[in-house]
């Protein structure tokens, strides 16, 4: 994350023009103050757990020196996403915190839309048909020649919730947390939104790109599709530690986001704030796919999609033409111009699930494009779960199918994702070591979510069967390697056994 450019007389001159402008209509409500950040993450990588406790500890630092300033904080809600806090203060009592040297900027909480108004068809389908998007994007050839379907993956999904009673999306939700104004124990979708592009992600019946994958669900925006930015910020750092303990790997390595707001000057200081949250996310090793927006041809990729560290998606319709929504750029961001999207799904008439029913609907919005890409990176993820984020993008883009002007462009970006493409470039090329890298995760994972690892395994045991069925592939001498790599990890040892087993199976019956 970026150290701030302004000054501190242009930091009092933003937060005088903020008092001035909300501070009549909400004399005693809610703000965000933003400190300066000395140390950025982004910049000096560690473990997760380093990353979150390293951000708590900033925060705590800037809260105490705000404090001992005489600073009263009333009903504090700690952001350490962005180095910031959100308290309830008058416009005279922020004037003053304006003048504390460890502030950089002050904005008040606004309620908003944030999720784009999609046009929504009901539609008819044969049940267990795969839908046009998912083979225009060539996944069922990924699930049939590799095995892979984002089996031991998570992805995280920050949306207007899921309806978990939709038989294409059963058992696929292990965590969630409800952000809104009034919360509930069940996850719901009051606005629909939510399980549609959940259905894309990881849907059942051929409505899901990556169908072997689980969410971890933040439900945040509203029946309306609004939240205010302190509820999307506590969303956002929510989702990197779901279990409250940064000591666990329980955060998911992709997060897929169908939201945004139009783009402002890049000074704006809530753009600043979500940016360094998303710049949080990446150092966690979180890999941040972001709708670009529904601005069309006129207007620019939102944010946080417009953001460098943000993976943009643009729309696409079945014949590989832009969506006539889809925003497009150039982005500009701390004096640089970006070229935005990066890639481009279908995004036009995409079906998916239908809340409050057991149906399907078809929906149009970059919002339909950016789950397609967030499931792609499951599968990819699951062929080799030490992929980084760059190399994700990497070797996404460069796997696409090229549309517009050759090369990237700001209109598809590097071009629509190709899932067999992408995958026939990763899979048979990954070491299974890493494989069972990424078991040994899922199992972490599993058992920070679920409470442990009981007698039915919804995460890790899809993926042993993957496990299994490569070892297969391995002669005696790379499959003694790594069973003697492994001999001394206690989690991994039903696994070997199980390789053994069937190794020994199938060499009695050739």
């Amino acid at each position: 994350m970026r150290r701030s450019s302004y000054s501190g007389l242009a930091a009092l001159a933003a937060v005088f023009i903020a008092v001035c402008c909300w501070g009549s209509e909400n004399p005693a409500g809610r703000w965000i103050v933003k400190f300066k950040t000395e140390k950025s993450a982004a910049n000096h990588p560690s473990s997760p757990t380093q990353v979150i406790q390293g951000l708590q500890l900033e925060l705590a630092t800037n809260l105490a020196t705000m404090r001992s300033q005489g600073s009263t904080l009333k009903q504090p809600e700690p952001l350490w996403v962005a180095n910031a806090v959100a308290i309830t203060a008058s416009a005279e009592e922020i004037k003053k915190l304006a003048t504390l040297p460890n502030i950089e900027c002050v904005y008040p909480v606004r309620y908003r839309r944030w999720l784009n108004e999609d046009h929504a068809q009901d539609v008819s389908a044969t049940a267990n048909t795969v839908q046009w998007s998912i083979k225009k994007v060539r996944a069922p050839e990924v699930w049939d020649k590799f095995k892979i379907d984002g089996s031991g993956v998570v992805v995280g999904h920050i949306d207007s919730g899921v309806d978990t009673h939709h038989p294409l999306l059963a058992g696929k939700v292990l965590a969630f947390k409800d952000f809104t104004p009034h919360p509930s124990t069940q996850l719901t979708d009051e606005e629909g939104h939510g399980t549609h592009t959940a259905g894309t992600i990881c849907g059942l019946g051929g409505v899901g790109i990556a169908p072997g994958a689980k969410l971890i669900v933040g439900k945040v925006f509203d029946a309306d599709g609004s939240a205010d930015d302190e509820t999307v910020l506590r969303a956002m750092q929510w989702i990197m530690d779901p279990d409250g303990n940064p000591a666990t790997n329980d955060f998911p390595r992709v997060v897929s986001n169908s939201w945004g707001d139009t783009p402002e000057d890049e000074t704006a200081t809530d753009a600043r704030v979500l940016n360094q949250a998303v710049q949080n996310w990446v150092a966690m090793g979180m890999i941040p796919v972001f709708s670009a927006g529904n601005d069309g041809p006129s207007g620019h990729v939102g944010r946080p999609a417009c953001f460098p560290s943000a993976w943009a998606v643009g729309a696409t319709d079945s014949s590989d033409r832009l969506s006539s929504f889809s925003s497009i750029g150039p982005s500009r961001w701390n004096g640089v111009s970006y070229v935005k999207p990066d890639v481009s799904a279908p995004g036009s008439g995409v079906i998916s699930c239908k809340a409050g029913s057991t149906g399907l609907v078809s929906m149009d919005g970059t919002s339909m494009a950016c789950p397609h890409a967030a499931g792609l990176v499951a599968l990819m993820l699951q062929a080799n779960p030490k992929l980084t984020f760059d190399e994700v993008r990497k070797k996404a883009e460069a796997t696409v199918i090229d549309l517009g002007n050759p090369g990237k462009d700001n209109k598809f970006g590097s071009g629509r994702i190709d899932c067999f493409a992408c995958l026939s470039a990763i899979a048979p090329q990954t070491p299974l070591a890493n494989l069972v890298e990424g078991y040994k995760a899922a199992l972490e994972t599993e058992a920070a979510l679920t409470g442990g690892i009981g007698p039915v395994s919804p995460l890790a045991a899809p993926m042993a069967h993957y496990l299994v069925e490569k070892a297969g592939s391995l002669d005696e001498g790379e499959f003694s390697a790594l069973r003697n790599r492994y001999s001394g990890d206690i989690r991994v040892k039903d696994l070997l056994n199980q390789m053994t087993a069937t190794r020994n199976f199938d060499s009695l019956h050739k």
